[in-house]
């Protein structure tokens, strides 16, 4: 082989951009490879969800990733109108809220991909990740200790040999490598095409002093979605197609009279920017792994756009996968440990999709029978509930929700498997919250009569090299309430910010315990 890696990366979009930044926040090297010269210029996905924006937080990028917000975007409110200077047919909610709330300690980014992909290249490559643009996956095959790939570089034509241990597929819908395993996908199918034009028209004196996110178009001309983006005068319109239909179908001029029937101006001058077209479908994968090669994003699933659920599903998939893969590559678990990852991402899937279906049909009209199924915003972002080796299940049988993929955040009393959940308490004097001291390793949260918890992590910690933090608030104020433990208790979260397990009340002997837990979590023995 030509080099080595520890994980190659196919993909290089928003979801590969972020696996290569949380791997190399883990201290992995990861080599990316994107066949695209650069980062798209569509904003496509156009905003991160408050979950997002908490991995962003702990990671220190949030003001880095407000400060690329689309800064003509308003939060909330989403128009119907026939044009945008005909008759209005309404106005709703929109899905997105910038403030923080009582289930985090951020909100919404409106921030487009185009935006979003450059801070988590920057960050990625400045803790060590090789990201290679212009470069395609020619091939790869696997065996029992490992993956071999050939690439090829775009710019040269040149190919070359990369020996890695494992291999991340996050090349989008059509995914090369999911096929080439022979994975095949479920769920609805296709509901449909849409264009999406990016076009720059002096469009202020037609929406006047109205604030929207968006404005959704329907006459006899067009029917799509018509949003602003980052310049002062650079618009995205975004109509349904024919099934058979793409962006080849439509030059620019053919555009620029969509964009005049969308505005309701016959003779506005229009200039178009770039065209593109692409499905609206709901697929899951059958498996998120086959032996060394896993799957990630729109290659593991794909959803309709309403809701903003697709992208930032992605970035949890390669959140929940990164420290993982890093304790399996450092020998701390057996690559058994691995095998969590479609355990408890794969119906969080099934779950999410059927959510953003079913947003789509009910913003397109045609919702049938799905309302019944409808969970609030808060359930799909925060609510997901992890049953897997990766998590010490108390009582199964006491679950109140049984067996959902995700329940309510607010109702879920700290159970393992559940994200933890958000509150502020007082520590060292400052006012801090849970996620936000999640720095890539695992967090042991102790009762403020905890003090043996401190111990029992620095045994732990010396005889595992795992990074392990404790923190025990100054008193237990909600502490005890959410997370369902006494003032001597503990729960130890995940350093994905799921809880992995929890003692409601100090053992006879914590130290062994927590050391019990640990082993039994990562699939080793390396804690005795």
């Amino acid at each position: 082989m030509d080099e080595t890696t520890p994980v190659l990366i196919v993909g290089g979009s928003m979801v590969g951009l972020a696996q290569a930044l949380f791997l190399a926040q883990q201290g992995i090297r990861p080599i990316l490879v994107e066949q695209h010269a650069e980062i798209s210029a569509h904003p496509r996905a156009q905003a991160a969800s408050p979950r997002t924006m908490e991995l962003m937080r702990a990671l220190g990028l949030e003001k880095a990733v407000r400060a690329q917000e689309n800064p003509y975007a308003r939060y909330g409110n989403i128009l119907q109108a026939e044009s945008l200077v005909g008759a209005e047919l309404g106005w709703f909610d929109g899905p997105f809220r910038h403030t923080a709330n009582e289930f985090s300690a951020t909100g919404w980014t409106l921030i487009g991909q185009d935006r979003f992909e450059p801070v988590l290249r920057d960050r990625a490559e400045e803790l060590g990740a090789d990201v290679r643009f212009a470069t395609e996956l020619v091939r790869h095959e696997q065996d029992a200790d490992g993956v071999s790939a050939v690439l090829r570089d775009l710019r040269t034509g040149e190919e070359h040999t990369v020996r890695a241990q494992y291999l991340i597929a996050a090349d989008g819908h059509r995914s090369s490598v999911r096929q080439g395993l022979g994975i095949a996908t479920h769920g609805q199918g296709v509901f449909g095409r849409q264009l999406n034009v990016i076009f720059h028209a002096d469009l202020d004196g037609y929406v006047g002093d109205r604030e929207f996110f968006l404005c959704f178009i329907n006459n006899a001309e067009v029917k799509g979605v018509l949003g602003k983006l980052d310049d002062v005068d650079r618009w995205v319109l975004a109509p349904s197609l024919a099934p058979e239909e793409s962006h080849n179908d439509y030059p620019a001029e053919r555009c620029a009279e969509l964009v005049r029937a969308a505005v309701g101006v016959a003779d506005l001058p229009v200039a178009v920017e770039t065209v593109t077209s692409w499905e609206i479908s709901a697929r899951i994968a059958d498996r998120f792994r086959a032996g060394r090669v896993l799957l990630v994003g729109d290659a593991a699933h794909v959803m309709p756009p309403t809701g903003g659920f697709g992208g930032n599903m992605g970035i949890q998939d390669a959140h929940n996968l990164a420290w993982k893969l890093a304790l399996v590559l450092s020998g701390r678990a057996t690559p058994d440990l691995l095998d969590t990852y479609e355990e408890e991402r794969l119906p969080v899937a099934e779950f999410t999709v059927e959510q953003g279906v079913i947003r789509y049909l009910q913003r397109s009209g045609l919702d049938e029978d799905f309302a019944a199924r409808h969970r609030p915003e808060p359930t799909v972002l925060f609510g997901h509930v992890y049953r897997s080796r990766a998590v010490l299940a108390e009582d199964t049988a006491a679950e109140p929700d049984g067996g959902a993929a995700a329940v309510d955040p607010l109702s879920t009393g700290g159970r393992p498997g559940t994200r933890a959940p958000h509150l502020t308490f007082r520590h060292n004097n400052l006012e801090i919250a849970p996620h936000d001291l999640l720095s890539g390793g695992f967090l042991l949260i102790a009762g403020p009569e905890g003090g043996a918890w401190e111990d029992a992590c620095h045994a732990a910690r010396t005889r595992t090299g795992l990074r392990l933090d404790v923190c025990r608030p100054d008193d237990d104020g909600p502490l005890g309430a959410a997370y369902g433990i006494g003032r001597s208790g503990a729960a130890l979260i995940r350093p994905d910010g799921f809880i992995a397990w929890r003692s409601r009340d100090l053992p006879a002997a914590p130290a062994e315990k927590l050391a019990t837990a640990l082993d039994r979590l990562l699939h080793s023995g390396a804690v005795r």
